[in-house]
């Protein structure tokens, strides 16, 4: 595994494409990490002024998904490239997982999913949106912490497939 890791860093470090692509995602999913983390305290409000309730903590949680998924971004340009398939779906679970977490737990995406899910099945209608809103404000940090893993997953998943896969480059 480390070896895996070590190889892929190794290349993403000395192939251009690699490093602009993990610079410029990491400057692009930063940013966006950073004004979504604090949604749950805003009242699901995304936006520039949300950066001052950013905590510490979601801070670091920020950086580290901004990072796994930009090294992610970069691995999978790199197998294309070699003409190889990427590990795309675990990378887009950890992507939305911490991007609508904080959204779920104050906005009204819940109450309305559900309403809508009632019109075709009536026995969502006894259901209470606020239960799942409540788990979600209450299991905030395990979300995230989930968040990234399946970040790290998708990275190691395709740091994998880049180490051990043949050198050849489609042109």
């Amino acid at each position: 595994m480390l070896y895996e890791l070590a190889t892929t860093l190794k290349r993403l470090w000395t192939e251009p494409v690699g490093r602009w692509t993990v610079l410029m995602a990491f400057i692009v999913l930063f940013p966006l990490y950073a004004v979504t983390l604090p949604a749950s305290l805003t009242g699901g409000h995304i936006g520039w002024d949300s950066l001052r309730l950013l905590a510490p903590g979601q801070a670091v949680f920020a950086f580290c998904l901004a990072v796994l998924l930009a090294l992610t971004l970069a691995t999978m340009v790199l197998l294309i490239r070699h003409g190889q398939r990427a590990s795309k779906s675990t990378g887009i679970g950890g992507a939305l997982v911490a991007f609508f977490a904080p959204l779920l737990c104050c906005s009204p995406l819940i109450p309305l999913g559900l309403g809508a899910l009632a019109v075709v099945f009536p026995a969502v209608a006894g259901f209470a949106p606020g239960i799942i809103q409540g788990f979600i404000a209450t299991h905030e940090f395990e979300i995230e912490l989930f968040a990234v893993a399946l970040s790290f997953i998708a990275f190691w998943q395709n740091a994998r497939k880049l180490a051990h896969g043949p050198a050849c480059t489609i042109r």
